[in-house]
């Protein structure tokens, strides 16, 4: 096959595997009214009374109205919603307020349960809030709209095979969780009851009003939890997620129960300008994001509520974390703490086989290999540095506070953090193609340099936080396509490698810098800068065949 032929089949490859990462066949269809299946449309019928107005603790009329509304909904189901209300909740900007929970239980039909899965969302949306000068109020179509809304979208097909249930279903909408999640704390101190049997706990959220709907947090000693999140369809996770989210100083209605009752914590993440201010409003909600909620949860739900195993409400205690990841397309992978630990142990001992292959058979200088390595890692680490520098400027220009995890309001973001990433890629491609020609080694020493930065990277990390996949799993393939590299005609091995890579890190990349904002450029490019490297790397070894 001639070269260009080649060039183009890999380059449309690789824009292909781009838009299948997302979302081109890896993100559910819409379905609409009339749908006998979970409809984003029914929610957004839901969202339009719910959103009509700001409705946050300094709005009781509105949040009055929007809890009636979520009891007659309830009601209209057949439950017999109650509401729990809880005085004199101090206001973080001065003041006394009243609040009020929604509460309705659904039991299997002729009998009362022994397990129960709990449905949580907030009702009431984000108070007062400075967007560069000026005091906006959230209209919570997105926060927590989409909660309120996919739940009694699920409620409602659950009940559809109720006769099936083997357990039961508890919906607690709670008031002022925007606040300090004040509806919650009060109920689980003083309302314990409603707790009684739950053996598992669905929280829905949005920090933002688009993107994936997100598995950002599960419980402590997940691994039952994972075995039934394999039932989702379309999974998004990663196990890294909850040890980030973990550190940072933010907080949901799941933050109050997660160590007492198993449960999952589910959120959009994309557009963080949009959250907590005007633009969280019915005409900004995302249907797409919506159904993804429910074709994630939906066959959960029916999982639990009919198969007997459950009924032990202790089913999901007592359980080991694992480390598991999602790369569109292919679905989820999970590990327990051993075998992920193996899982290093064997790449490791494949680079170190392809490595030895490589200098033994006259490929590579060991010397070079490890200068590239040094070389990569300075190099990356001036990236990284350069990243949130631009985000710096950035935030100083716009006027707004930087903060590494969180820096809002930049104009222009996704420009500024598409360019940064464009001039570092087409920085390091022009002086790849300069290079290349002058040594018949330098091909395979980046791709080895860059390889073995990665392992010294994911052993720092492995022993530090246990999560490395981002580095150790692009390492597993690329070692792989080095070893078929040594074959007559087996170089094409790379492509598939590097498309597979770039799959599992466009996605994660994109959650990285959509989680944390621009302020943390630099973490997405120094983590990119090596994915890029690696890539262009492989892309030349499937490009020149093995003679």
């Amino acid at each position: 096959m001639k070269k260009t032929v080649k060039f183009f089949i890999g380059i449309a490859l690789l824009i292909f595997t781009a838009f299948v990462t997302y979302g081109l066949f890896t993100m559910p269809k819409v379905q609409g009214i009339s749908s006998e299946s979970f409809s984003a449309e029914r929610v957004a019928k839901d969202l339009k009374t719910i959103s009509k107005e700001p409705h946050s603790v300094e709005h009781p009329m509105a949040r009055a109205k929007v809890r009636r509304y979520l009891s007659d909904r309830l009601a209209e189901m057949g439950g017999s919603p109650v509401t729990l209300c809880y005085d004199s909740i101090k206001f973080r900007f001065g003041g006394y307020f009243s609040i009020g929970d929604v509460f309705c239980t659904f039991e299997p039909e002729g009998r009362e349960a022994s397990s129960y899965v709990l449905f949580v969302a907030h009702l009431d949306s984000r108070f007062r809030q400075e967007v560069l000068h000026d005091t906006v109020y959230s209209y919570g179509a997105a926060d927590d709209g989409y909660g309120l809304g996919v739940i009694l979208e699920s409620v409602n097909q659950a009940l559809k095979y109720r006769k099936e249930w083997k357990q039961g279903v508890k919906v607690l909408f709670t008031d002022s969780e925007e606040n300090d999640l004040d509806g919650m704390k009060q109920v689980f101190a003083n309302n314990r009851e409603i707790f009684n049997n739950v053996g598992l706990i669905f929280n829905i959220e949005a920090r933002g009003v688009k993107g994936p709907a997100l598995l950002f947090e599960t419980s402590p000693g997940n691994d039952k939890l994972m075995d039934l999140y394999k039932k989702a369809r379309h999974p998004y996770t990663y196990s890294l997620t909850t040890v980030v989210y973990n550190i940072l100083p933010n907080f949901t209605d799941f933050s109050v129960v997660k160590d007492t009752i198993p449960g999952y914590n589910f959120s959009v993440i994309d557009n963080l300008t949009y959250y907590h201010t005007d633009k969280d409003n019915y005409s900004n909600i995302n249907l797409k994001s919506i159904q993804h909620y429910g074709s994630q949860i939906e066959p959960m739900i029916k999982e639990f509520l009919t198969d007997e195993r459950y009924g032990d409400s202790g089913y999901f205690k007592k359980g080991e974390d694992e480390v598991f990841f999602t790369v569109p397309g292919f679905h989820l992978f999970h590990f327990s703490k051993g075998q992920y630990y193996l899982f290093n142990a064997i790449v490791f001992a494949l680079f170190c086989i392809a490595f030895a292959f490589h200098v033994l058979t006259g490929g590579l200088r060991v010397r070079n290999v490890l200068k590239n390595m040094s070389l990569l890692l300075a190099v990356s680490l001036g990236c990284a540095l350069a990243g949130e520098g631009i985000a710096y400027l950035s935030a100083l220009i716009t006027g707004t506070k930087f903060d590494i995890v969180a820096t809002r309001y930049v104009k222009g973001e996704s420009i500024i953090n598409i360019a940064a990433i464009a001039i570092m890629s087409i920085s390091y491609i022009l002086f790849f193609i300069r290079n290349k020609g002058k040594s018949r080694f330098f091909v395979k020493e980046s791709v080895f340099g860059t390889m073995m930065a990665m392992i010294l990277l994911s052993a720092v990390l492995l022993f530090t936080i246990g999560e490395n996949f981002f580095f150790i799993v692009p390492v597993a393939l690329g070692s792989l396509a080095m070893i078929c590299y040594l074959f007559v005609f087996l170089n094409i091995v790379s492509l598939p490698a590097l498309l597979a890579i770039a799959m599992l890190e466009f996605s994660f990349l994109y959650n990285l810098l959509t989680a944390l904002t621009i302020g943390s450029l630099g973490i997405v490019i120094f983590i990119g800068f090596f994915t890029m490297v690696l890539m262009v790397g492989l892309f030349e070894c499937y490009m020149n065949q093995k003679r």
